[in-house]
C-alpha cells in the first residue's frame, strides 16, 4: 500500500514540533484518538482512511448538535477537513507572532496539520506490517506470507496467510497492542465484527486466524503466538 509523503521541507517541518505540542494541535481532545480510529476497521487505501477521518468528524459535528458536543465524542471521533485547515490557521498566526523566520506559508501549515494527523498514522500503520512480516520471515524461513487483496481482508479481516510448502497454516492480523488493550465504542464494535469475519475465515478455510500484537519496528509482543506457532510447526521453541 502507498505511503503519505511528506511534501514538507524537513528544516520547516521538524521547526514546528515543540509549536504543534504547545498548542496542544495533538492532543485527543483536539484530533480524536486517532489510532482507535484506524484501527476500527479496514482501509483498503489511504484515501479511503482520509475520507473515513473526515467524514467521522462531520458525524462528530452532526451527534454535538443533537445533544451537545461532549467529550466522549471529541475523543472517539474525527475531524472534518475544515476543522483541520483551522488548526493550520492556528498554527499559521502562531507562528507569525515569532516573525515567521522560514516563511513557512499557511498551505504548509494547513499540509502538515493534516500529515500529521492522518498520513502519520496511516505510515505507521502500513510499517509496522511491514516490519512485522520482516521479522516473522526470520523467526519462520521456511514459511511464506502472503499479503492478501483487499477484498479478502474486508471479507475475513485478516492481513497475511502464512504458508509452508505450500500448505496453508494460518491467516495473521497484525495490530498494535493498544487495540488488543481498546475498550473505546469504536474498537469494541471493530472487535466483534472482526471476530465474525475470522470465524467466517476458519469455517471457510479450515486453518485459524492468529493475531500478532507489535511494535512499528516490527517486534513482537505477544510471544505465545510465536510459541504456538513453532509448536504447531514442529519447530525448536528457542527463537
Amino acid at each position: 500500500m502507498e505511503l503519505f509523503q511528506n511534501l514538507i521541507e524537513l528544516r520547516k517541518f521538524r521547526s514546528t514540533n515543540a509549536m504543534w505540542n504547545s498548542l496542544q494541535l495533538n492532543s485527543p481532545m483536539s484530533v480524536g484518538y486517532v489510532t482507535n480510529l484506524i484501527e476500527s476497521r479496514t482501509f483498503s487505501n489511504k484515501e479511503e482512511w482520509r475520507d473515513f477521518y473526515y467524514q467521522s468528524g462531520h458525524e462528530r459535528i452532526r451527534l454535538g448538535s443533537i445533544r451537545g458536543m461532549s467529550k466522549e465524542l471529541n475523543l472517539n471521533y474525527g475531524r472534518t477537513e475544515e476543522e483541520l485547515k483551522g488548526y493550520g490557521q492556528k498554527m499559521y498566526a502562531e507562528l507569525q507572532k515569532s516573525g515567521n523566520p522560514l516563511n513557512i506559508t499557511l498551505a504548509e501549515c494547513v499540509f502538515m496539520v493534516k500529515y500529521r494527523v492522518m498520513g502519520e498514522t496511516w505510515n505507521g500503520v502500513i510499517m509496522r506490517e511491514k516490519n512485522t512480516i520482516e521479522n516473522m520471515t526470520k523467526i519462520f524461513p521456511y514459511c511464506s506470507f502472503e499479503k492478501v487483496e483487499g477484498e479478502a481482508d474486508y471479507k475475513y479481516a485478516i492481513d497475511y496467510e502464512m504458508c509452508l510448502e505450500g500448505r496453508l497454516v494460518c491467516a495473521l492480523q497484525i495490530k498494535p497492542m493498544s487495540y488488543e488493550k481498546g475498550f473505546s465504542p469504536e474498537i469494541m464494535k471493530a472487535k466483534r465484527a472482526n471476530k465474525a469475519k475470522n470465524d467466517l475465515y476458519v469455517k471457510e478455510n479450515g486453518v485459524p486466524v492468529y493475531y500478532v500484537y507489535s511494535k512499528a519496528d516490527g517486534t513482537i509482543i505477544n510471544h505465545d503466538v510465536v510459541s504456538l506457532l513453532k509448536h504447531s510447526l514442529q519447530m525448536p521453541s528457542a527463537a
